[in-house]
């Protein structure tokens, strides 16, 4: 299982994650640059200058502008970044991307978002977004389902949900039932409580 570190959004954060980890990073348009950043209407660093800085695993990129998709991909490839995923594109851009090939996309699952869309999408993406907005809506079952159609599951820790508390929960749970996350993206500080 593979550890992302949530929310990395500058150089001086990202040197300060052990390279044995992932990064979950914000981007979006700024005038006619890509920058780092989750809140709207600021500045953030360059997205490109942050990937001169890169040496880590799976990069989840988390996209806050509509259609900027083809732009992260050319610097991602020109920086020769293979671990990546796409998280919150809409999914007109979804079908567009993974129509072309690109299986580095992710899908939601949760306690309001089903089943249906990921199975439909099934060998045309290649990760599910299992969040836990109230509880972790995940069981035996529907790990089973996801797992036999050929999905990687990552994780959203519960603590980015402001739900601290249920780490240890959701840990034992898991551990109980068999189920086995590719990866969980969490605050650094909580990586330990997981491991």
């Amino acid at each position: 299982m593979e550890f992302i570190a949530h929310r990395i959004n500058t150089v001086e954060e990202l040197k300060n994650v052990p390279n044995v980890y992932g990064v979950e990073i914000d981007l979006r348009d700024f005038g006619n640059r890509l920058i780092l950043q989750h809140d709207p209407f600021k500045d953030g660093e360059d997205f490109e200058e942050y990937l001169k800085h890169y040496n880590h695993g799976t990069m989840i990129l988390n996209i806050k502008s509509e259609r900027i998709e083809y732009k992260v991909l050319e610097l991602i490839q020109q920086y020769n970044i293979k671990k990546y995923f796409f998280l919150d594109s809409s999914f007109p851009m979804i079908y567009q991307l993974s129509g072309q090939g690109d299986k580095n996309i992710a899908l939601r699952f949760s306690e309001f978002e089903g089943m249906d869309t990921i199975l439909n999408m099934k060998g045309k993406i290649e990760w599910i977004w299992v969040d836990c907005f109230t509880y972790l809506p995940i069981d035996n079952n529907i790990f089973r389902i996801l797992k036999e159609n050929g999905f990687k599951l990552c994780l959203v820790s519960p603590e980015l949900q402001q739900q601290n508390e249920k780490i240890e929960e959701y840990k034992k749970y898991l551990n109980n039932h068999g189920i086995l996350f590719d990866a969980i993206c969490t605050k650094t500080y909580n990586i330990r409580k997981w491991e």
